[in-house]
This record gives structure tokens, C-alpha cells and sequence, in this order.
């Protein structure tokens, strides 16, 4: 099994409902497993039974309604902001950035007391390190698939991010090879 292959399977273990996964072949095996997962599973069933007679009797007073339709009026000025950030993004041609091989926490040094793999300015070459993602207790590499200079991070140091996602926007050294 190839590395490209285990980080994949990873991926889709980790988004997943599993909470151990084991893969054996003739040269090869691997065991995957979550911690924590399925008492969260089992104990959301058991509770819905109880609250809804609770709420039946508090439904009574006519003054929540008032309340619920104050509730609905400050949600709509919050959802305003969310299209204006996003715009940015949409004009972020992903072409022209490097992109996260898996999901997980990106990180732009090995550690906090090192200097980032690359700066705004700084030039990389194909294949060059240009950060970490954390992925399962695991850190993955980030390299640049093309080689141009680093024009801006689009995810700060410790965001989680998924896989496809861009996190370095590049000028390319040459538009031919996008």
C-alpha cells in the first residue's frame, strides 16, 4: 500500500462514524481506532424521551412568542457579514495555491520555536515543505505542488482545515504549469 493510500484511508477513517478499522493484506496491516466516540452515540438516544414533556408544559405563556421573534430578527443582521467574508475567497483561484492533503490542524513550523517553513515573498520550488498538518496524532507534510512565490497564507498557524482546502495562495513562476 502506497503512503498516498494509508493518508487517504486515514482521511476517510477520521470522517467516518467508525471508531476502530483494522486492513490486512499479505505485506501489509494497519489498525485505526477513535477514542471517545461511541458513548457519545449511545447516550444521545436516551435523552429525547424525557424533554419533550418538559417543554410541553412550559408552552403554555404567550410570552415566548414575542422573545423567539426578537431571536429571529438578530440572526438575520449576523448572516449579512458571513456572504461579505466569504467573497474573498471565491476570487482565490485554487490553482494557484497550495492545497491540504488531509484534514486536520495546519501548522506553518515544526515547532513554535522555529522560523515558518515559508514566508509571505518567499519563493518555492515543487515539492518544497511549506507546512504540517496534524492529522490522527500524526503530522503530514504540506509541499508545493508547483513551484512560484508564497503571496499570502489563507489559514492562520493551528486553524483546522479540510482536505482540498487552499492554504497558500502562489504566483506561479509560470502560468503554463497551472
Amino acid at each position: 500500500m502506497e503512503l498516498d493510500q494509508i493518508y487517504q484511508l486515514m482521511d476517510k477513517f477520521e470522517q467516518s462514524s467508525l471508531t476502530s478499522f483494522e486492513y490486512r493484506d499479505k505485506d501489509f496491516e494497519i489498525q485505526l481506532g477513535k477514542k471517545g466516540k461511541a458513548h457519545a452515540v449511545t447516550s444521545a438516544p436516551a435523552q429525547p424521551a424525557p424533554i419533550p414533556n418538559a417543554p410541553a408544559a412550559s408552552q403554555a405563556p404567550v410570552t415566548p412568542q414575542p422573545t423567539v421573534a426578537s431571536v429571529a430578527t438578530s440572526v438575520a443582521p449576523t448572516a449579512t457579514p458571513t456572504p461579505v467574508s466569504a467573497a474573498p475567497l471565491d476570487e482565490i483561484d485554487p490553482k494557484q495555491c497550495v492545497t491540504a492533503p488531509v484534514v486536520g490542524i495546519y501548522y506553518q513550523a515544526h515547532s513554535s520555536e522555529e522560523p515558518p517553513y515559508v514566508t509571505v515573498g518567499d519563493h518555492v520550488s515543487v515539492g518544497q515543505q511549506v507546512g504540517l498538518i496534524q492529522a490522527m496524532q500524526m503530522m503530514r507534510p504540506v509541499v508545493a505542488k508547483q513551484s512560484g512565490q508564497v503571496k499570502r497564507f489563507l489559514v492562520k498557524n493551528g486553524d483546522d482545515v479540510n482536505f482540498g482546502q487552499p492554504l497558500i495562495e502562489l504566483v506561479p513562476d509560470n502560468l503554463g504549469e497551472i
